[in-house]
């Protein structure tokens, strides 16, 4: 890969992450002197492609301070790619260390930045650790919109199973369309993950799966000392039922008043 790109205007970095469909690098931006996140397409194809556009083209106009903002979807030659604001952070679980306090703020700030997505009628699908970051002064931002598509969409750009298997909800395994209590549930396995000092399930990917399709886990208090209204939480964002599960209002409602 060359190191500039667009007549020399991106100077590429460093890597920050790899997907399946895309490398994101930190770039120096020379038309705007400063240094962006900038996602490259890694294979040309007409599928891949369209998914890439899709991805930028879903979330341009979203502007939150939750959200990671994208800022322009460019070609060089047959290499496409798409700037978006660089993230100077840490993921979620290494910044809330085992602190409550500072869970309860994380997840506050990451339930409105999903409340955002989802009024938009978007479905993340991939909330995990290394999508959620958190900056140095406590501002949650939700990244990479790889796995998005329309909120309870039938016809899906997808007709197999997405996301990461560990925060995935059981609705998803199905491979059909999805709502917006697949990213509360995903939610509820970050929670879990903090409290609990693991995942709700485990084992292989398959494993886990079917795991959750047949049980919801012990609440996060079988394995560790946790806070009651914690407990509680988490244990309704992994309801196997979606219609059980709590959304942003009640999510912040429950963090704000709960016993300490």
């Amino acid at each position: 890969m060359p190191r500039k790109l667009v007549e020399g205007r991106f100077e590429l970095i460093r890597v920050l992450g790899e997907g399946g469909m895309g490398v994101v690098y930190a770039a120096r931006d020379a038309e705007r002197g400063e240094v962006v996140a900038l996602k490259l397409l890694r294979r040309i194809g007409g599928e891949e492609l369209f998914r890439f556009k899709h991805e930028f083209r879903a979330l341009q106009d979203l502007r939150h301070p939750n959200l990671v903002t994208l800022r322009e979807l460019l070609a060089d030659g047959e290499t496409w790619l798409y700037t978006m604001d660089l993230v100077d952070g840490v993921d979620l679980l290494t910044w809330v260390d085992g602190d409550p306090e500072r869970l309860r703020a994380a997840v506050i700030q990451l339930a409105a930045g999903l409340d955002a997505l989802h009024g938009a009628g978007k479905i993340h699908r991939d909330i995990k650790p290394s999508n959620v970051l958190v900056t140095r002064d406590g501002r949650v931002v939700l990244v990479d919109f790889g796995l998005v598509t329309e909120r309870d969409r039938g016809d899906s750009l997808d007709e197999h199973i997405v996301g990461t298997a560990a925060y995935m909800a059981p609705e998803q395994t199905r491979a059909g369309p999805v709502g917006a209590a697949a990213d509360w549930y995903a939610v509820g396995c970050l929670l879990y993950e903090v409290l609990a000092g693991r995942l709700p399930f485990e084992g292989t990917a398959i494993d886990v799966l079917m795991q959750k399709l047949q049980d919801e886990p012990p609440p996060p208090s079988t394995w560790r000392i946790v806070a009651a209204d914690l407990d509680a939480l988490c244990v309704d964002l992994l309801r196997t039922d979606p219609a059980r599960r709590p959304a942003a209002a009640e999510i912040v409602r429950r963090l704000g008043g709960g016993a300490r």
